[in-house]
């Protein structure tokens, strides 16, 4: 364990070595290393892994070599940087944030131990060393069930990450996807490290899966540096429940998809030149700070640098609102939402109405009264650096990509079905009342209504789309709309709702309060860019889904006349605050009104019943 200095940084007289001196040396960025003049015995050196990279980002100072795995504490092991914001309370908290080598004897506020030389991250007990070498063992030995094996479609005899990194090899790919299940299930320390301290110890996974792909894969050329991303974590979280305690911890949260915002360079290595000699810098970003050097080693001219945008490394960056989903809030409560933040290949992974469960570490900052004074306010800005999406939306019978074109964020999209499941879906494709028993099967709670649940059927499955542009005539939608209109009390409600929770992207609203903006879209200002940024609503957002509308006839009728483009379009045309553009609507309308009278008229005709306007049916 380290121990903090309770006096100045210079070691004492009886702990010096005769004829050795030691230092600390301090850097702006809040880690301190060891370096001395003179080696002292039996002290490995180390170096520092610069913090300017993020989970989920590639790092751009690491370099990684072909030389095998060593488990052995060696001077070319990069060291990651400690989590400034992380409070311990068992600490002191006029220490500084260091990586230090545990010792017997106190040297300043080193501890040295000659028999036993290891780096730990500063604040923990966390060994650098003996963490990279379990990852690394972790990954050779890990083999799958049988079930989970025939799932995933790999070989029961080779261990499951070794083959992932054969298909990193084969297809390029620049992450490894890893199941916390399945450390959990190796290593339960490493886990609960990894759920503590995940911004230092993703870094050491990174080191140590590099090194073991190079390790077995000597000649290959990779343009970027493999990054772990873990999931699955225990700690599944509630956007309501998320308090301090989680702070930089590891989290999974589910969300809906409402807004994102354009994607945007961040600078993550500024590259300084003197204007006098053109001796030239390159300064890694520490927290979103850019620090100017302010002295050239060169000439010795106080503020002669200037950056160098071109030169300068840059990383996308994407700012996604999650919405808490409707199933988990609570009675008299409303929604909430959480900001993530996507960097890289991560940006524009997902769509609006998306339902995705995230994990990532939980940030908190803190929100300065003025951008141009020091001064802080007590309440922090918190969001969630994404590291992994998990998103599956393709249904494909043997569990492989449909579309080889999809997004990285994730190495398969599609559902996966076992051998079981297969054959249970084939068996039920050769009944001869396959129809009604699929109809009987939509909201079995509800008695009778069977034409108008076969009705609900067919509308989930849809037509076939037809696309005739090349012959010069407009494209023939596939999606069916459907208007339940009858007495009140007979289910339609039910029947919306369970349909609703069924269908994934679906939105449900009533048409007393709905407006035109919400059901279109909306300008409003994004909170991080001050940007005039516009709002979907629910027409865009159940997007290739259903959009269930409820009281149709109570919906005033200037509204109602947005819908003649959606239902015919499937398109939905913006003209507000000078942002013109056209968002797909390709949506399905599940509408449900009452009679004129409150009871069908059967003497009346169906117009004179429902009182709706002859082109809108």
């Amino acid at each position: 364990m380290t121990t903090p200095s309770k006096s100045n940084d210079t070691p004492s007289k009886q702990d010096r070595t005769p004829g050795k001196q030691t230092s600390v040396t301090k850097h702006p960025n809040p880690l301190t290393t060891l370096q001395e003049d003179e080696p002292v015995a039996n002290a490995a050196p180390s170096s520092v892994l610069p913090m300017s990279c993020t989970p989920g980002m590639s790092f751009s100072s690491m370099t990684f070599t072909s030389s095998p795995a060593q488990c052995n504490m060696g001077g070319s092991d990069c060291t990651p940087m400690s989590t400034p914001f992380r409070a311990r309370s068992h600490l002191s908290s006029a220490g500084k944030l260091r990586l230090v080598n545990e010792q017997e004897k106190l040297v300043g506020d080193i501890n040295v131990n000659t028999a036993d030389n290891q780096v730990v991250i500063w604040g923990t007990d966390v060994h650098i060393n003996d963490c990279k070498c379990l990852f690394i063992s972790f990954l050779k030995q890990f083999h799958l069930n049988v079930e989970e094996a025939n799932l995933e479609g790999v070989d029961l005899s080779k261990a499951f990450y070794t083959q992932k990194l054969k298909e990193i090899h084969l297809f390029k790919r620049s992450f490894l996807n890893v199941d916390c299940a399945h450390i959990k299930q190796i290593d339960k320390t490493m886990y609960n490290q990894l759920l503590s301290y995940p911004q230092e110890v993703i870094l050491i996974f990174n080191i140590a899966v590099n090194e073991l792909f190079f390790t077995i894969y000597r000649d290959d050329t990779f343009p970027h540096e493999i990054q772990v991303r873990p999931y699955n974590v225990d700690m599944f979280k509630n956007m309501r429940c998320l308090d301090p305690e989680d702070i930089d911890k590891l989290v999974t949260l589910t969300g809906m998809v409402i807004g994102s915002s354009s994607i945007m360079p961040e600078m993550r290595s500024a590259y300084f030149s003197c204007n006098t000699c053109g001796f030239h810098v390159q300064v890694e970003i520490d927290r979103g700070q850019i620090t100017e050097p302010s002295l050239c080693t060169s000439c010795n001219k106080a503020h002669s640098f200037e950056l160098i945008h071109n030169r300068s490394l840059f990383a996308d960056k994407q700012f996604i609102r999650l919405q808490e989903t409707p199933e988990e809030m609570p009675a008299g409560q409303t929604l909430v939402t959480v900001t993530v933040v996507a960097h890289n290949d991560l940006v524009d992974a997902v769509e609006l109405g998306d339902r995705i469960p995230v994990t990532g570490i939980f940030r908190a900052v803190p929100v300065h009264i003025n951008p141009k004074t020091r001064y802080v306010r007590s309440v922090c800005r918190t969001f969630i650096d994404i590291i992994h999406f998990r998103h599956e939306k393709t249904f494909t019978a043997e569990g492989r990509i449909e579309d080889q074109t999809t997004n990285d964020y994730e190495e398969s999209s599609s559902l996966k079905f076992s051998k079981e499941r297969l054959a249970q879906f084939r068996n039920l494709s050769k009944r001869r009342d396959i129809y009604e028993l699929l109809s009987n099967a939509i909201a079995p709670s509800i008695f009778g209504h069977e034409d108008v649940k076969k009705g609900i059927l067919l509308q989930l499955f849809g037509g076939t789309k037809k696309n005739f542009i090349n012959t010069g005539r407009k494209t023939f939608r596939s999606q069916i709309n459907i208007l339940l209109c009858g007495d009140p009390g007979i289910a339609k409600s039910q029947l919306q709702q369970y349909i609703f929770r069924l269908v994934p992207h679906a939105q449900y609203t009533n048409g007393n309060g709905t407006s035109a903006d919400g059901l279109t879209a909306y300008v409003t200002k994004d909170p991080e860019t001050g940007q005039l940024v516009l709002q979907t609503g629910v027409l865009v957002l159940a997007d290739n889904s259903i959009c269930c509308i409820d009281q149709f006839d109570k919906m005033n009728e200037s509204v109602r006349s947005i819908l003649y483009e959606v239902m015919e379009q499937q398109t939905l045309s913006i003209s507000k605050a000078g942002i013109i553009c056209k968002l797909n609507a390709r949506t399905s309308i599940l509408a449900a009104a009452n009679s004129i009278d409150s009871q069908w008229n059967k003497f009346k005709t169906i117009i004179k019943n429902i009182q709706l306007r002859t082109t809108l049916l």
